[in-house]
Parts: C-alpha cells; sequence; structure tokens
C-alpha cells in the first residue's frame, strides 16, 4: 500500500526537477558534441560519434610550439617523464610547467618558444625562478597554465584508464602513434638576435593517428600479447571480460 502512494509521488518530484539541454543553442558549440553513435562497432570511416579531437592529418592550433620529435625522439625523454600520472591515474594529464621550467628555467631561455612557457610561468619572458624546499621550481601568481587543446578525448560514456594500460605493458605509441615522429621542425634565426642565434620552429605540434573508436579498442583486447603474458592459463577468460560491456561503459 505504502509503495502504490510513494511511487506515482517521486514519479512527479522527478519529473519536476529534470532538466533538459536546448540542443538547437549547442550545434556549433565544440564543448558539447552532438552526434549519433552506432550501437556496433564501425570499422573505417563513419559520420556516428567518434572520440572527439582532431580525426584528421591537420594538427591543433597550440598556444606552445612543443616538438615530441625533439624531446621523446632525439633526446629520448621518456612518456612518463612528463606524462607521469599515466602510470598511476585513469589520466595521463597534460604536464604541468613545472616540469617544464625544471629544464627551461636554464636551457635555451631566449629561444621565443621558451620565452612562451616563461610568460605562463610568471608573466613574463624572463622569469627569475625560486625554489621550495626541495628545490623545485615555484610558478609565479602572475602566471597562468598555457590553454593546450586536446587532441585525443574520448566520449563522455567510454570509461579508459591509463594506469590499466600503463601496467599491463601496452606501450604509449600503440593508441597514441609514432609521437616521436610528431613536431617536425626547422632552424630559424631569431629576429634581431645580436649572437645570430636560432630557434626549432615546428610546423605542426600533434596529430591525432589512431581512431579511438570502439572496434579499435575491441580488436586490440581480442589480439593484445600482454593478455597472454599477464594472464597465462586464464588469458582466454580474460579475452572474454575485455569483451564485456561493463569494461568500458560503467
Amino acid at each position: 500500500m505504502r509503495q502504490s502512494v510513494l511511487l506515482p509521488a517521486l514519479a512527479s518530484l522527478l519529473a519536476l526537477c529534470a532538466c533538459s539541454v536546448d540542443e538547437a543553442s549547442k550545434v556549433d558549440d565544440p564543448s558539447f558534441p552532438i552526434e549519433p553513435h552506432y550501437l556496433l562497432p564501425v570499422y573505417g570511416p563513419s559520420t556516428g560519434q567518434v572520440a572527439v579531437g582532431e580525426v584528421s592529418d591537420i594538427a591543433l592550433d597550440q598556444p606552445i610550439d612543443f616538438s615530441h620529435t625533439l624531446h621523446a625522439g632525439e633526446l629520448q625523454v621518456d612518456c612518463q617523464y612528463c606524462h607521469f600520472e599515466a602510470r598511476n591515474s585513469i589520466h595521463s594529464g597534460v604536464p604541468p610547467l613545472q616540469t617544464c621550467m625544471g629544464c627551461h628555467a636554464y636551457v635555451k631561455t631566449y629561444s621565443p618558444e621558451v620565452e612562451k612557457i616563461h610568460e605562463h610561468w610568471c608573466g613574463e619572458p624572463k622569469c627569475t625562478v625560486s625554489k621550495d624546499s626541495l628545490g623545485h621550481p615555484v610558478r609565479d601568481a602572475a602566471g597562468t597554465p598555457p590553454p593546450w587543446n586536446k587532441v585525443h578525448d574520448l566520449p563522455d560514456y567510454v570509461h579508459f584508464s591509463h594506469k590499466r594500460h600503463v601496467r599491463a605493458g601496452v606501450d604509449c605509441t600503440e593508441c597514441h602513434g609514432q609521437m616521436q615522429l610528431q613536431g617536425q621542425y626547422t632552424e630559424v634565426p631569431i629576429p634581431d638576435d645580436p649572437e645570430g642565434r636560432t630557434f626549432r620552429k615546428v610546423d605542426e605540434v600533434t596529430i591525432r593517428e589512431s581512431t579511438l573508436q570502439m572496434g579499435w579498442c575491441l580488436d586490440c583486447h581480442k589480439r593484445h600479447p600482454s593478455i597472454d603474458e599477464n594472464y597465462g592459463e586464464l588469458a582466454d577468460l580474460r579475452r572474454a571480460e575485455l569483451k564485456d560491456c561493463w569494461t568500458c561503459h560503467k
């Protein structure tokens, strides 16, 4: 008897509290993508829901022309030196300016691109860097984080954990592509520099090489060698678990 009274009352309350989105006003809003999506995996080009970000070979504009070719390729800086959150978090994280300033407080400070880092750090193209008790650079209150444009971004209904993949032995390049080849540059003279120095001018910072669509993920869950290495006799059971909807759609 009590349920017959409470349920209609609850339904009425939910109806009053329900909110709706004016989709017409959101059509051109890049932060609110409205696209249809398919229930089954789609292989190849699709007009349905895909991961948000740049899909073509045209790179997004970025506030600083960072070169993975230089840092990850030539200097062989490990991905997790900058993206250190990847091994302990769902997200890989955008490297904090403190990581950049750990080197560029001293290295190539005359470069116009490094001056942009200093601008975001302290509001000036040449910063005097103070340090905390542990020797880490301390950002000035006048600084602001660079407004990076996100290249790899999954839809909100997809649950992806960097930590699980990194610890399983999946290499960053298997999803993000050959990052050490991205950010090709040319040496360009610094205008009006009395010493005639040059800086590395980057043509395109980062493009997205992989589709990140559902079928692409499922194919990896089916074939990746780390499953056999990590689970041995239970590898087939683990593959079945990785195909379960709840693995990625919480």
